[in-house]
């Protein structure tokens, strides 16, 4: 399949969204972050890989908003070929339909766009089951509810900046320094360190997680963290 020229790929894009009703503002915003997405394309390969590379560039510069990942996504298709051109008289899709869950299947296997889009799904699974499982042995172990209810608020914040890194001990260790910086005294420090250190065994699926609490982290040391 003949692989269309990106500006010709961006308008069969928008014109497909044009086509689903999408509001202008919301047309301006996908023009505007495709074409600094496809300026950072130029010199990459022209591949799913160069694509991919440079969409987590492009997305770096832009607020943490799924819009503009959606745009990455729906976009893909257009600039690699795949997609119809728009068709007027047709019910618009933003994405190509396939014959079979198979063929469907077998595409998502061969984009490394989609690879990594489903190891990322796998990740944030792998997380909320931990988290599940941290807040059930807190219970478990008897702690009131406030002080479970701060300790998940707390793991989810360090979750949600973990949520670009590849999974390690350097970036979970870089994460905690990261929301270490933004504590008012370093007084608490101990407090958030021996919180994520709890948790860490959980996010590392040991066994012998829950004999790890640390339990002498009372609600009014993890209200403290969260003070002005």
């Amino acid at each position: 399949m003949t692989r269309p020229s990106p500006d010709v790929a961006l308008e069969q894009y928008l014109e497909t969204l044009k086509l689903s009703g999408v509001s202008t503002k919301q047309l301006t915003l996908a023009r505007h972050f495709l074409r600094h997405l496809m300026s950072t394309l130029r010199d990459l390969p022209q591949d799913g890989h160069g694509y991919r590379k440079a969409s987590e560039l492009t997305l770096r510069n832009f607020p943490a908003d799924e819009q503009f990942r959606s745009f990455v996504r729906e976009f893909f298709p257009y600039w690699n070929g795949e997609a119809a051109p728009p068709a007027k008289t047709s019910q618009p899709s933003l994405a190509p339909t396939e014959a079979s869950l198979l063929a469907a299947m077998q595409k998502m296997e061969a984009d490394p766009w989609a690879q990594t889009s489903v190891l990322k799904l796998e990740q944030q699974l792998h997380q909320l089951k931990c988290l599940q499982r941290y807040a059930e042995e807190l219970k478990k172990a008897g702690l009131e509810d406030a002080n479970v209810q701060l300790r998940a608020r707390l793991i989810k914040l360090l979750l949600f900046h973990l949520r670009e890194a590849t999974p390690n001990t350097e970036s979970y260790r870089a994460g905690v320094d990261k929301l270490l910086a933004m504590l008012p005294s370093q007084e608490r420090w101990h407090v958030f360190v021996s919180l994520a250190r709890e948790f860490f065994y959980f996010l590392a699926s040991d066994p012998e997680a829950g004999s790890k609490l640390q339990r002498q982290l009372s609600t009014a040391d993890l209200q403290g963290l969260l003070a002005a």
